[in-house]
């Protein structure tokens, strides 16, 4: 989050009223928080952007209260990127060099201690530019949506 977003959330919330919501700029895969406080831990789109998905889903593990939720919405392949794919930063910023493998995605939950209760292909989310529907066409990119839960 950058600071202009920072200050657009902040002001925005108190625009409304809402008064039990707080931003802090942190990193996703280490965000300074107290352990087991939060009953659920949302994304929408940015995990695929972060280098290291295990320390991500590590650090939510860490962040739920037991029977807490992971929910969240992001990008993944049917098959692994090529290496021109993956160090291009153009397609990073795209949502697509950023995407790991589905399976591998899930595996990485897993293994960072939560269950996966649903994984689902999100049908009606498409992508607008001509590049990213290339590489939909050609590595299954696609947008998932994931409910995961702490035991």
């Amino acid at each position: 989050m950058t600071d202009a977003q920072l200050q657009k959330a902040t002001r925005l919330a108190a625009a409304r009223a809402l008064s039990s919501v707080t931003f802090r700029q942190g990193y996703i895969e280490e965000t300074g928080l107290p352990g087991e406080s939060f009953d659920c831990v949302i994304s929408n789109g940015v995990i695929n952007l972060a280098a290291d998905k295990a320390r991500v889903f590590q650090e939510a593990t860490r962040l739920l209260k037991r029977g807490g939720r992971l929910a969240l919405a992001d990008i993944v392949t049917d098959v692994p990127l090529p290496e021109n794919v993956v160090c291009n930063a153009d397609l990073w910023a795209a949502c697509i060099g950023g995407a790991a493998e589905r399976q591998d995605y899930r595996a990485v939950i897993e293994t960072a201690g939560l269950r996966v209760e649903r994984f689902d292909d999100n049908t009606q989310y498409r992508f607008i530019s001509e590049r990213a529907q290339k590489a939909t066409a050609q590595w299954g990119v696609r947008s998932v949506s994931i409910l995961a839960r702490k035991p």
